[in-house]
């Protein structure tokens, strides 16, 4: 009986093997998508005016696409007009003028082909943040967005008045004195002794991207040898090459781009955390004199229950955001949060530009010193 068995699976599974496949290819007619442009420009009062310009990609596309032809205006509601010129790479446009404070503008983007792009945004006025005296003392917060526990300890600030419309930001950040100083640059020339040297295509062309430039780390160059070059010897051999050609000077500035970002988390009514994001607390309120926070750093934790000093600088970071920025914000945490999840709608980005997509908003930045440790 089991062999009898036995046989009929063999010739069933014959059969099988023997049909042709079932599965064939299908031609699908994808319509044509125009693509769009693309307006990127956060401005405050502390930067000179940048502007970004590029187009859609499709997913196939793995370059940016930059859009160099364009004539850029902004004009403030008292009437004065600011000329933004290409920069000459990565479709950058610039202006030695600054934003002003609780100034309206009006974005004006020219481009041979396109309709006029237009939008509209603010700069927030000035509203002094302070950080009253306090107690370092830790406590354990449960993130209801990821059910992880945190190290964290309550900050108040304080606001210098009532804000009726508030909209803020906020961040935990640090400085490190022995590495925030320092810029590192990879010259044209060093690239090449790079490729002669047996430099992938692919980490070639990554890294001729950020040639001639001054970068805050010099794990911007390597961990595209990391990514991308998979031989451990020959990536060994261009790491000390990387290191020997790597130009290095010192700044006396600090530079916000040289701020770590850690965890910091809402402790109020009106302040939340957007999905998985344990860095940035936003809210939106009216008539509210003062933020409480959940400030954490786990390093900074660890060392003071070792008594260990670190040497580096706590700061914290808060954004006074106009209403487009808070939404564009708001709005880009969900989608990239909903990135990982299959059975999400997907979320759509705020923007404020017409005939195009993109964002124009202003913002404050206020930098509030905390201590040393």
């Amino acid at each position: 009986m089991m062999k009898s068995v036995f046989k009929y699976l063999l010739v069933s599974f014959s059969v099988v093997l023997a049909l042709p496949s079932c599965v064939k290819d299908m031609e699908i007619d994808v319509p044509g998508i125009n693509r769009e442009v693309v307006v990127s420009c956060l401005f405050n009062p502390q930067d000179k005016w940048e502007l970004t310009l590029s187009e859609t990609k499709n997913i196939q596309e793995n370059e940016d696409i930059f859009i160099e032809d364009a004539i850029v205006e902004i004009t403030s509601g008292t009437g004065e007009i600011i000329t933004l010129n290409y920069s000459g790479e990565k479709g950058v446009y610039k202006s030695d003028d600054y934003p002003g404070m609780g100034k309206t503008y009006t974005l004006k983007v020219n481009i041979p082909g396109h309709e006029e792009i237009t939008a509209e945004s603010k700069v927030p006025g000035f509203v002094e943040v302070t950080v009253p005296d306090f107690e370092v003392k830790w406590v354990k917060y449960l993130n209801p967005n990821d059910l992880m526990d945190y190290d964290v300890f309550p900050l108040q600030v304080n606001f210098g008045e009532t804000v009726q419309e508030a909209r803020y930001l906020f961040r935990s950040c640090f400085f490190n004195p022995r590495e925030g100083y320092k810029r590192y640059m990879l010259a044209r020339e060093s690239l090449e002794k790079l490729r002669t040297a047996g430099l992938p295509g692919k980490a070639y062309r990554e890294l001729a991207k950020l040639v001639d430039q001054w970068l805050v780390s010099q794990w911007s160059f390597e961990r595209i040898l990391f990514n991308f070059v998979e031989d451990i010897y020959l990536r060994k051999t261009l790491n000390a090459i990387l290191h020997r050609e790597q130009k290095q000077k010192t700044i006396p500035t600090r530079e916000y781009e040289a701020f770590g970002r850690s965890v910091c988390f809402g402790n109020d009514f009106w302040l939340n955390n957007v999905s998985y994001d344990v860095i940035t607390t936003m809210g939106e309120a009216e008539n509210v004199t003062h933020a409480k926070l959940l400030y954490a750093n786990a390093n900074l934790k660890y060392s003071m229950e070792q008594n260990h000093s670190r040497d580096e600088e706590f700061w914290l970071e808060a954004i006074q955001a106009s209403k487009d920025y808070i939404e564009y914000y708001r709005t880009y945490i969900l989608q990239v949060s909903q990135r990982i999840n299959p059975f999400s709608e997907p979320v759509i980005v705020h923007s404020n530009i017409h005939n195009a997509t993109g964002i124009f908003a202003g913002f404050n930045r206020q930098m509030i010193y905390l201590f040393t440790y």
